[in-house]
């Protein structure tokens, strides 16, 4: 008698339970529904783009696709990477297509869902440092899909997602090292170690990262009960990747230089870096651009029309094959070079908040070296001067959502923003898979 009362208690109880979490979904849902409507609406997108996507090979993929990824499987690595062709990157993005072959036989559209996988990982990391619940923060970090200029390198098998997975992850673990309250331990060693191999990775795809190596070794002023740690960090990042600089015999292969003869800087290059780090703030958390004082945002505005009258091409706007596409060339460029005014505006309002933040938070750690990291990035275009591309201002965007914080009110100015840069970055990644023009 006891045990079959006991049984149906159990048994009541498990319902309720099983109600209780039932009814704790749908208020979770009904609170959020638009958010994870929006979310889930742009993921789709995405996805089906690729999905639909072209099968042959398109833009940059086939540089990289057949002068590096089918010249490893024929000659090997080391004549790959140094042999004369237009490779200018590291072996993280060959490395990973060789890997998955089997999966993808190194075929279009298959390989572009490479750059998809790493990009929703990149979103569970960002969301895994956030402070917010983790579903809401999960949800929060699909933010990034509203950067219009973002798309073309997830949705392509280009070399940038990749090489920004591994920088997100040298991120989570050197601020995971950041916030440890002990000073040295075996956890701590342990993620200097893991901060340091994902550092080294990272430059493997991408060389642009080495600019994070000076703020390691700036952080030990922050940190200075913690120097052994850093210093492993710094140690290991470098032996995960000086070996190919050291192959190379600079920073990029030798017939990199046979055919671009780089002048020192390019001030032009960095105001384009601002100007995009910018517009990708402006979608991500607008608030981040509020002007603080108005003779600060007037000496921003003239700043940035001086920049743009003197250093914008007037021939290479923003999104310049889309809106050559819907407009024609005249009124394409003309409004083109509009936004890029605007954009020169916004980019030198960014400079000026991103500083007067981080004069704020000094003492902070945390925020110093998200901030350090993020400045050397928008910086870096400075130094590579044959050209520009959007493509230089993504790999900074997993810093750049957590140096600006990520949006807490997901209502609907955030979901106007998730569906308009969504849009306009489907359509740009449009522009390249219907243009059989483009190499």
């Amino acid at each position: 008698m006891q045990d079959r009362v006991a049984r149906r208690i159990w048994t009541a109880s498990g319902k309720l339970s099983a109600y209780i979490q039932i009814a704790s979904l749908k208020r979770l849902f009904s609170q959020n529904w638009i958010a994870i409507s929006t979310a889930t609406a742009c993921l789709a997108l995405l996805v089906t783009m690729i999905a639909t996507s072209p099968s042959r090979l398109c833009y940059d993929e086939v540089v990289y696709q057949l002068e590096q990824v089918q010249t490893v499987r024929k000659v090997g690595w080391r004549t790959t990477l140094t042999s004369p062709n237009e490779i200018s990157v590291g072996p993280l993005y060959a490395a990973i297509q060789l890997s998955l072959s089997p999966l993808t036989g190194l075929q279009a559209p298959a390989i572009r869902w490479v750059n998809l996988v790493c990009f929703v990982a990149v979103l569970l990391i960002i969301a895994r440092e956030d402070q917010a619940p983790l579903f809401k923060a999960a949800v929060s970090a699909t933010t990034l899909l509203a950067v219009p200029f973002l798309w073309p390198a997830v949705g392509m098998a280009l070399t940038e997602i990749p090489a920004l997975l591994f920088f997100t992850i040298f991120i989570f673990f050197f601020l995971k090292l950041i916030n440890s309250g002990v000073t040295l331990s075996v956890e701590t060693f342990a993620w200097s170690i893991a901060a340091g191999l994902c550092l080294g990775v990272a430059i493997l795809g991408r060389q642009t990262y080495l600019v994070a190596i000076p703020v390691v070794v700036a952080m030990v002023f922050w940190l200075p009960g913690k120097w052994p740690v850093v210093l492993i960090c710094f140690v290991t990042a470098l032996a995960v990747c000086g070996w190919l600089f050291l192959l190379w015999g600079g920073l990029a292969p030798p017939s990199w230089y046979y055919r671009n003869s780089p002048s020192p800087f390019s001030l032009t290059n960095g105001m384009l870096s601002l100007s995009y780090a910018a517009a990708a703030t402006l979608f991500l958390n607008p608030q981040w651009m509020k002007p603080r004082r108005l003779t600060a945002w007037i000496g921003c505005c003239i700043v940035g029309i001086a920049f743009a009258c003197f250093g914008r091409d007037y021939a290479n706007p923003p999104a310049r094959s889309l809106l050559i596409r819907a407009l024609g060339d005249r009124t394409g460029l003309l409004i083109g070079f509009v936004i890029g005014c605007a954009l020169a505006i916004f980019g030198a309002i960014w400079a000026w908040n991103t500083f007067a933040t981080a004069w704020q938070a000094r003492q902070n750690p945390r925020q110093v070296f998200l901030l350090l990291t993020l400045v050397a990035l928008v910086l870096t275009p400075v130094k590579i001067t044959h050209q520009f591309s959007s493509r230089y201002v993504v790999g900074l965007l997993g810093v750049l959502f957590l140096a600006v914080g990520a949006p807490r009110e997901l209502r609907g100015a955030w979901a106007a923003r998730m569906l308009a840069g969504s849009l306009v970055g489907a359509a740009i990644l449009w522009t390249y898979f219907a243009d059989t023009t483009l190499r």
